[in-house]
């Protein structure tokens, strides 16, 4: 009886399942359409929806290459060396805005929840410097122990992201 219903409803699942591998284009009335497309739209006025939104993204990458600028991080590794327990020390990076115009540091984010960077609030003009201000304060369980903390900066620059690291050695 269990094998007699195991493949009745093998049977009923394999055939209420449909391949279509027809998905690519529908001939209807002469007309061609795409399985695809959630409306009724013909085939020419999905290309052209299609070239409108690759022309819009076109543009939208030239606006954000037109503002980007390139910066300079020093140190990119920045050793504290011998940290004290639960002790905050803190270290500052400088930004160099190395190209032609105004960086804008959009954020910048810790790899952990012990390590607090302060970005430069303003745009750093072209030529100009600004501060990066990162603070570390050990927790339990890190004593003894090497760290290696990261710190990403977003900005208006290719690739949009630098990275800098703070190291070191928490004592016991």
């Amino acid at each position: 009886m269990r094998k007699l219903l195991f493949v009745l409803v093998g049977s009923v699942t394999l055939f209420a399942c449909k391949e279509s591998t027809d998905v690519d284009i529908e001939v209807k009335d002469g007309e061609k359409r795409s399985l695809l497309a959630a409306d009724t739209e013909n085939v020419e006025e999905l290309q052209k929806a299609a070239e409108e939104r690759r022309k819009q993204r076109e543009k939208e990458k030239e606006e954000r290459l037109a503002k980007q600028t390139t910066m300079e991080i020093t140190p990119l590794t920045r050793d504290f060396g011998t940290i004290p327990k639960g002790e905050p020390v803190s270290t500052t990076f400088t930004v160099k805005n190395t190209g032609d115009k105004p960086l804008i540091v959009n954020d910048a984010k810790a790899s952990c929840g012990c390590t607090v960077p302060n970005k430069p609030e303003e745009p750093i003009m072209p030529g100009e410097t600004g501060e990066l201000e990162v603070t570390f304060t050990s927790k339990p369980g890190q004593e003894g122990k090497p760290i290696s903390k990261s710190v990403t900066v977003t900005a208006n620059i290719p690739g949009s992201t630098k990275r800098v690291t703070i190291k070191g050695n928490v004592t016991p």
